[in-house]
């Protein structure tokens, strides 16, 4: 019988899968854009952040956040479209992937950052050249070396290394063997085991329902989608919705900054920065005022 899938707001996964048969899936530069044409849809469709990739000549990685716990019905889109659109475009019939696809929650900042540089460096390693090896995956994005796509997100990464010289020294350090990797690091054991999944659900049950509960609250308050409540759109005004979101989840929920902030996959600043905006606003603004009094005051 098969386990069902683990996700949950503010999750972060480590995903892949490999063509069926051991064969190749990406066999030229159209097949790689007709894949990332669609997993470009994740952020706004399905509120899936994508933090990193990586495209091989017969699989994939990904790490991917899921903001609104929605991350097994995109990848059911992911590999049904990119199943339908590739044997139509080379007129094949059958499946593409192997199976369901392979997935690892990822637990800590150490392993997310250790992650994305081993799936980076994955395409040299299994024998392409450096050219080749970088130009489909996330490692330019990361660098400055090429334009960021917009639903590429690597804030939260960029944080935690710190600077981009910091990323690019780890990244040659690992990619010359001088740096070991974690101990814990198990890139080609991707599924969670029986018993940690319920650990992870019996430890997350509580402060998930009261998070599910204060974000549709406020997306009833705030005539706003779930997605729309947790995107962050470009420039100074920003998303009044989203801040009244963070406030809310902070006075509401019995949990800690720390799982607001990957919820809305900011950072502690950031979410300090909302909330306190709201608190000044709240009695003054009559937006935040209705808002406010629609979710009884807090």
């Amino acid at each position: 019988m098969r386990l069902p899938r683990l996700d949950f707001i503010g999750a972060r996964h480590h995903v892949m899968n490999r063509g069926a048969r051991h064969q190749d899936v990406f066999v030229d530069d159209d097949v790689r854009r007709l894949f990332l044409d669609i997993l470009k849809e994740f952020p706004k469709r399905f509120g899936v952040r994508v933090h990193g990739y990586a495209l091989m000549p017969n699989h994939y990685h990904l790490l991917l956040e899921s903001a609104t716990a929605e991350l097994p019905r995109a990848m059911r889109h992911l590999g049904g479209e990119f199943t339908r659109r590739l044997n139509q475009l080379h007129r094949w019939d059958g499946p593409i992937f192997r199976g369901r696809y392979r997935d690892r929650i990822v637990g800590t900042d150490d392993y997310w950052r250790h992650l994305l540089i081993y799936v980076h460096l994955k395409p040299e390693r299994e024998g392409l050249t450096a050219a080749d090896a970088a130009a489909w995956t996330s490692h330019p994005a990361y660098l400055g070396d090429s334009e960021r796509p917009e639903w590429l997100t690597t804030a939260e990464l960029q944080c935690l290394f710190g600077s981009q010289q910091a990323y690019l020294h780890e990244h040659e350090a690992r990619r010359l063997g001088q740096e070991p990797a974690l101990a814990e690091f198990d890139p080609e054991h991707l599924w969670v085991p029986r018993s940690t999944r319920a650990v992870a659900v019996a430890d997350t049950k509580d402060s998930l329902r009261q998070i599910a509960d204060a974000l549709a609250q406020v997306c009833a308050s705030t005539d706003q989608t779930l997605v729309q409540l947790l995107t962050t759109p470009k420039g100074r005004k920003g998303n009044p919705a989203n801040w009244l979101a963070a406030w809310w989840m902070s006075r509401r929920c019995g949990v800690s900054q720390g799982l607001i902030c990957r919820v809305f996959g900011a950072s502690h600043a950031t979410i300090s920065q909302r909330i306190k905006l709201v608190e000044e606003r709240r009695g003054s603004d009559p937006q935040f005022r209705a808002w406010t009094a629609a979710l009884g005051n807090g």
